[in-house]
């Protein structure tokens, strides 16, 4: 690590020079290829995942069709009206003529009827569905054509006719949509937090250049590795907020510890060695172990993690070699540039920083040392508070319903569940293979059980490919997708329903469809679960125990790392699930998304575990003092601030994504911004340290040195004696240095001092000529 830096400190245009071109063909090779994101988010084995495979082998273009839906309802009289059914047809005929549309289904006619296994017509006549088959796939939509087919129904809206639009690909469209503005606020308040934390307009410069250059690799990375790998449509979401979070947090605490060397009286180059050599150390391991992590994440083999687990590695592996390379060699550009004119001019006169005040963090770090016991138990009690509504987490996938008002989405949700009925937003698909001549009554009875099952409101046969021996039926369901009667139907139907219809024939029945999909998604998700969290912490309990070499601070740290994971958990089921504080959010209830709940994992490990490694480093370097409850409390209050620095700016960009209008970014807002403040608020400020107090520290065997003393110039050359050779020396009382001159060399007291004696002109010339000095003009006591 030392020859590196310091060889990117000597090197250091080549190495700016490097970054530079690599970024800049990086970008613009990923632009010019373009990315390839997935949406397939089905369970690798699954049964949902057979029905959607087989549906792609039995429909003759090899594909799973993506339906959209455009609901119409006249807003005075009914849609068989004259004037609306013209200004339907109109509608139609443009919708047909727009690229990737592949047919568009006129609800007046029979063929409207074909999609929906039913009217398109409402029962009173107000509301009618144009049902639009889309060339793309609903796992691989065409968004522009997409786009521009909302933007074209919705057209005709307007004050005599309602026109909405819904399906799989509106949803996309829809949940893509993000507000610029208060991210962008969110990041200028993250960039005061910055400016305030280190003030000087190079540090400022140098978090933020590593930072960006950290988050365009990875964005490059991800978006180059899309048409290679299964790699999800939140997956760039998940690099940059993992890439910015992780350099932005690595340079302010290594920029924050070179700015320390500085005002100490270190030059320049050998003040960020130092600060890359402790703080730098613990937050590239930090790095490290989320790559592993992630690296572990994929052989889960869920669908949902690898596609994130691919971007967290490459944004884990880009932060390392930025900070390892990059960064050391901005600090030696910008030198003592770091600190402000006036903190420069000081220590140029003076040889040492300006003194700073005691302020809020050393007052508190004294409260946590002197009350460890009260504080630990206090933030344990508030973790096992917030952790219990975790039993009450509801995995599974959530619809349209939960959208705002302000979404073509959920106007069209509300219309079809009030003039049709709320599974009609939600189908469920049967897939029957093994379709037999022989057996020509199978199918059928099949089809009879279906419709005679609570939960169902019809069925009706799609498809049959005599070639293939298949056969696609359509099952509507009468509840939505996201409730819970949905989800028994589904296991109604693997359980009872479609066993007993099949038995004694050759059929063989898969389950599939949205809710189907999302339950096996749930199912594995939680088996996989434990296995996830297990890798997270026992990667940071290996960190902790390599980094502070005690059994004992890795597993306190590992269960308080848990207890607050748990804390975060029961936080977002408290607000998602049973709604406490949801009408305030504006968002509705339901069920978590595995993937989402997956993503926030990820983030809020990648983030915490550089910055624990960071604190427990510096604490650690306490156990050598003379008062090592004292040095914890000192260093607390040092790297504390850094601490809450850091998770300050991550929070207020995660709180921009709380005021986005889609219910899945208010979940990661809610989920981020929750698990960043616990970790920073309750394990960094208050748990961690007073463990640290409570279970002690061994004799230092890593950790960072103590600081270096500003007044102590650097020893050159060999240590010099500063008394005559052959004078012996022994210990007296209180420690003291007693020198046992012989009684024949002593001078009686009040005698005359002998020429040539030791103070002589003569023995001064002497001493100087052999090399031996005198500390000070006073006589020998």
């Amino acid at each position: 690590m030392t020859l590196l830096v310091r060889w990117c400190q000597r090197y250091r245009w080549l190495v700016v020079a490097v970054w530079l071109i690599s970024l800049i063909a990086a970008t613009g090779v990923a632009q010019q290829k373009g990315a390839r994101f997935s949406q397939d988010l089905g369970v690798t084995g699954a049964e949902s995942q057979q029905a959607m495979d087989l549906v792609a082998s039995i429909m003759p273009d090899r594909k799973l069709p993506d339906l959209e839906m455009i609901v119409v309802r006249a807003r005075a009289g009914d849609v068989q009206a004259p004037e609306v059914r013209a200004r339907v047809a109109t509608m139609i005929e443009q919708i047909g003529k727009l690229p990737g549309v592949g047919g568009v289904f006129d609800p007046y006619s029979p063929l409207g009827a074909v999609p929906l296994g039913g009217s398109p017509l409402s029962a009173d006549g107000h509301t009618a569905i144009v049902s639009v088959l889309m060339k793309g796939s609903p796992t691989s939509p065409d968004l522009p054509a997409m786009r521009a087919l909302i933007a074209t129904a919705r057209d005709y809206d307007g004050p005599d006719l309602q026109v909405e639009v819904t399906g799989p690909a509106t949803t996309v469209v829809v949940q893509g949509t993000i507000s610029p503005w208060p991210i962008a606020l969110g990041i200028g308040v993250a960039l005061i937090i910055l400016c305030l934390a280190v003030r000087s307009p190079a540090a400022v410069t140098i978090c933020a250049v590593t930072a960006g250059a950290t988050t365009a690799g990875a964005l490059a990375g991800v978006t180059l590795l899309s048409r290679q790998a299964n790699v999800m449509q939140l997956a760039p979401l998940l690099a940059l907020v993992l890439a910015f979070g992780l350099s932005l947090g690595s340079a302010l605490v290594i920029v924050n510890r070179c700015q320390s060397g500085l005002r100490q009286g270190l030059k320049p180059e050998d003040a960020a060695r130092a600060a890359m050599r402790h703080p730098g150390r613990a937050t590239l391991a930090g790095s490290l172990g989320l790559a592993v992590v992630m690296l572990g994440t994929s052989a889960l083999r869920l669908r949902v993690f690898d596609g994130l687990a691919l971007a967290g590695f490459t944004a884990a592996a880009v932060s390392i070699l930025v900070v390892a390379t990059l960064l050391p060699a901005l600090l030696r550009i910008c030198g003592s540039g770091l600190l402000v004119w006036a903190e420069r001019t000081y220590l140029l006169a003076t040889g040492t920083g300006l003194p700073v005040r005691p302020g809020l963090r050393v007052w508190w770090a004294g409260i946590v040392g002197r009350h460890p016991q009260v504080l630990a138990g206090a933030a344990v009690l508030l973790l096992t508070a917030l952790a219990l509504p975790v039993v009450g987490l509801r995995l599974g996938g959530t619809d349209n319903g939960v959208d705002p008002t302000s979404t073509t989405s959920r106007r069209a949700y509300d219309l079809i569940s009030e003039e049709y009925f709320p599974g009609l937003n939600g189908q469920l698909i049967v897939v029957a293979t093994g379709v037999s001549p022989d057996q020509p009554a199978a199918l059928p009875h099949l089809l009879e059980a279906l419709n005679h099952t609570p939960g169902v409101t019809r069925a009706f046969l799609v498809l049959q490919n005599a070639p293939t021996a298949s056969a696609l039926i359509q099952v509507m369901p009468s509840d939505p997708p996201r409730s819970a009667a949905a989800s028994d139907l589904v296991h109604r139907l693997r359980s009872s329903t479609v066993p007993a219809a099949i038995a004694y024939t050759s059929l063989e029945v898969y389950v599939g469809g949205q809710t189907a999909i999302f339950e096996d998604m749930s199912d594995r998700f939680a088996r996989v679960l434990p296995a996830f969290l297990l890798l997270e912490l026992g990667v940071l309990g290996l960190a902790v125990l390599l980094g502070l070499r005690s059994v004992r601070h890795s597993l306190a740290i590992t269960a308080a790392s848990m207890l607050a994971l748990a804390a975060t958990l029961g936080v977002i089921t408290s607000v998602f699930c049973n709604g406490w504080l949801a009408s305030g959010l504006g968002v509705r209830t339901g069920p978590i998304e595995p993937f989402i709940l997956g993503l926030i994992l990820i983030i809020v490990f990648g983030l915490s575990i550089g910055m624990h490694l960071t604190l427990l480093s510096r604490l650690r370097g306490s156990a050598d003092a003379p008062d090592p409850q004292a040095a914890i409390s000192s260093r607390h209050a040092d790297v504390g601030g850094v601490v809450i620095t850091i998770s300050m700016i991550m929070v207020a960009v995660f709180v921009a994504l709380t005021t986005q209008q889609v219910r899945m970014m208010k979940l990661l807002g809610v989920g981020l911004s929750v698990g960043v403040i616990l970790d920073a608020l309750v394990l960094r400020v208050v748990l961690l340290p007073a463990l640290i107090h409570l279970v002690g520290l061994d004799h230092r065997r890593g950790g960072d040195p103590p600081p270096p003393n500003p007044t102590a110039a650097p020893r050159r050359g060999p240590r010099r004696r500063l008394l005559p050779a052959g004078v012996p020396m022994s210990m007296g009382p209180a420690g003291l240095l007693r020198l046992d001159i012989p009684a024949a060399g002593r001078r009686p007291p009040g005698a005359p001092r002998a020429a040539g004696g030791a103070h002589s002109p003569a023995a001064t010339q002497a001493s100087r000529s052999t090399g031996v000095g005198e500390p000070s003009r006073k006589p020998w006591p």
